[in-house]
């Protein structure tokens, strides 16, 4: 769509909140391959190739520095001095900051979002959130979905091609992704229920079926223990950049979406919360010297 009607930034942003929110809904039927289903052994064949993948590239990577930008938005209701009610999804604020991988693991500039950089995710107290993207959160789904259960469901096609599209769901038993969440309403409570943990999760990861590529991923929490409990997804997207002459796999863009209740002017309002980042800037992480011979004066 941008490429054929270049929309304007506005427009292009809003195209970009609805692609974060369909990120966890079925396809369109167009979208859908009818190729046949691969057989079991197809099946195996093809995720031994992105375990392969995972382990041998994106476990691997140089050490270098990106620019992650990251845009919020809400449709929390607002109320305007006159008592009038405004809502539907509107921005609340658009940062950037620089990430490093060094090493295998993955820092943050600021001193809060680095210390939990290395972890395997986040839901922020005070904004969704996410970390983890070039790496351990994949190595946390990979890990844990092995403790539970993985599963055909479709070919998918895509602007990448047709991608082959697993589903995989991970018991409470077997969970290490981590989310810390506040708040939600809770009407038998009358107050607000927060979450800290490493709940139960499903989700897809989408894999390049003659490459081994793993193309994106999503994982929505379930909670087990709050009376009403919040929605909350992550969508990573991974493609290729260019640092310094070499192609590599790198997350290009990821999105958290956390719908919840909030009480406000005596009503209990069901809102969303999104947090889309983009990663860009790519640049190898390192110095460069120059020996030079003591020149006359």
């Amino acid at each position: 769509m941008e490429a054929v009607y270049r929309p304007g930034t506005e427009t292009a942003t809003e195209l970009e909140v609805l692609t974060d929110l369909s990120a966890f809904s079925e396809p369109a039927a167009s979208e859908i391959s009818e190729r046949n289903a691969p057989t079991q052994a197809e099946q195996q064949e093809m995720l031994g190739a992105a375990a392969k993948f995972f382990s041998v590239t994106l476990k691997h990577l140089p050490d270098f520095l990106a620019i992650r930008t990251t845009r919020s938005f809400e449709d929390v209701p607002v109320f305007t001095a006159d008592g009038s009610l405004q809502s539907g999804m509107h921005a609340i604020g658009t940062y950037e900051r620089e990430v490093a991988f060094r090493n295998g693991r993955e820092f943050a500039t600021d001193a809060d979002s680095a210390g939990k950089a290395d972890g395997a995710g986040n839901a922020s107290r005070t904004a969704p959130s996410s970390a983890g993207e070039f790496g351990p959160v994949l190595a946390t789904i990979i890990a844990d979905s092995a403790q539970g259960k993985v599963s055909w469901v479709r070919w998918e096609r895509t602007a990448a091609g047709v991608l082959a599209v697993f589903r995989y769901a991970v018991p409470k038993e077997a969970a290490h992704y981590e989310i810390n969440f506040c708040c939600t309403w809770s009407a038998a409570k009358d107050g607000f229920e927060s979450y800290q943990g490493q709940p139960a999760y499903h989700g897809t990861i989408s894999v390049n079926p003659a490459s081994g590529e793993i193309v994106g991923l999503t994982l929505e929490a379930d909670f087990d223990n709050i009376e009403q409990p919040p929605r909350f997804g992550l969508v990573v997207r991974y493609g290729r950049v260019e640092i310094e002459g070499s192609s590599l796999v790198c997350p290009l863009r990821s999105a958290v979406v956390v719908r919840s209740t909030r009480q406000a002017r005596n009503r209990t309002w069901n809102v969303v919360y999104v947090n889309g980042m983009t990663f860009t800037g790519y640049r190898r992480f390192g110095s460069t010297a120059h020996v030079v011979s003591n020149a006359a004066h």
